[in-house]
């Protein structure tokens, strides 16, 4: 005998309530630390833009890729050293001029590491070290498996691949990374990942209590047709 499609059950004592946020029936329960254990082993990260599964990538996984997509072109093999960051960086040019690198490309223009470019510190910039520049044949085959594991080191797992010939550019990762949006990267899951009181896990906007604090400005200024000196701010009238 059995029971199909029978949802699981908890019951809860109603009076046993609590008016605190992290408060939930999961900790009340005590299966909490369980579930996030739990989806911490068998999860399955997807991207949150197109709901696509995503995997790790290996170096060799990503070697393979670049020459099945870009057979026969010349490629630019690049390092993300900065990404959508505010300053003017002008250690770059020294820090990467002694590990002997001679190009970087600083928003999408590149530049010679001798000509660094003044950049205006109230922006964001983007700068990618440019580790070499190959035509993608089988006699490259290992340079760019050096070039390739090179770029990765330099740039935390990170790779951007710019096609000399279509100007595609394709960025891959060591991480979780969506392959349609690579700007998308999944950190590794693991049980803190799912605890509201971790700031791993924490929603950013409301730090894991479930509640934003917002003004309403229909509350703020409900008649709309008072002037200031009518009383139109409503919060002004209780002063």
């Amino acid at each position: 005998d059995q029971i199909d499609g029978l949802s699981p059950a908890i019951s809860i004592d109603q009076k046993s309530t609590s008016r605190n946020p992290r408060s939930t029936v999961a900790t009340v329960t005590e299966i909490y630390d369980y579930l996030r254990l739990l989806f911490a082993r068998v999860g399955v990260p997807h991207c949150p833009v197109c709901g696509k599964t995503v995997s790790r990538q290996t170096s060799a996984v990503i070697v393979d890729q670049v020459v099945t997509h870009n057979a026969g072109g010349r490629l630019m093999i690049l390092a993300p050293v900065v990404k959508d960051k505010k300053g003017q960086f002008e250690h770059i040019p020294e820090q990467y001029s002694r590990l002997g690198f001679v190009r970087a490309r600083v928003d999408g223009v590149v530049y010679s590491l001798d000509e660094w470019p003044e950049l205006d510190k109230n922006f964001k910039h983007k700068i990618e070290i440019v580790v070499d520049r190959i035509v993608n044949d089988e006699e490259s085959r290992g340079r760019l498996v050096q070039s390739v594991e090179q770029a990765l080191e330099l740039a935390d797992g990170h790779l951007l691949i710019v096609n000399a010939d279509t100007k595609a550019e394709h960025h891959y990762s060591l991480m979780y990374a969506c392959m349609d949006h690579p700007d998308v990267t999944i950190p590794e899951l693991e049980p803190r990942t799912f605890s509201f009181n971790s700031p791993h896990g924490a929603c950013p906007v409301c730090t894991g209590l479930g509640n934003r604090l917002e003004v309403d400005p229909e509350l703020v200024i409900p008649n709309g047709r008072l002037t200031i000196a009518e009383g139109a701010i409503r919060p002004f009238n209780r002063v």
